[in-house]
């Protein structure tokens, strides 16, 4: 990656930090990123009181899952069932 390019991830962050500065309720919020390498990251999103965690490349964002206990007294999302094969 050269020096001057920007992750996916970055761009994620900043698209959230402008729309958070437009509210003046915080609604949506990037809460935590973990970078993989290669440009790619999984990340927990907020907004208002549920959770997810998505992944990313630099072509495209994917839910994995809602997170459990996103809802006071939810009971957890099913879990996806995908095969790593099919997403290769």
């Amino acid at each position: 990656m050269s020096p001057g390019a920007i992750g996916f991830g970055d761009v994620l962050r900043r698209w959230a930090s402008r729309l958070q500065r437009r509210r003046s309720e915080k609604q949506l919020r990037l809460r935590e990123t973990l970078q993989l390498g290669e440009r790619r990251f999984v990340a927990v999103v907020e907004y208002e009181e549920l959770r997810f965690l998505i992944a990313g490349t630099p072509t495209s964002v994917s839910l994995l899952s809602q997170l459990p206990g996103s809802l006071p007294n939810s009971a957890p999302p099913p879990p996806l069932q995908f095969s790593v094969r099919e997403r290769l």
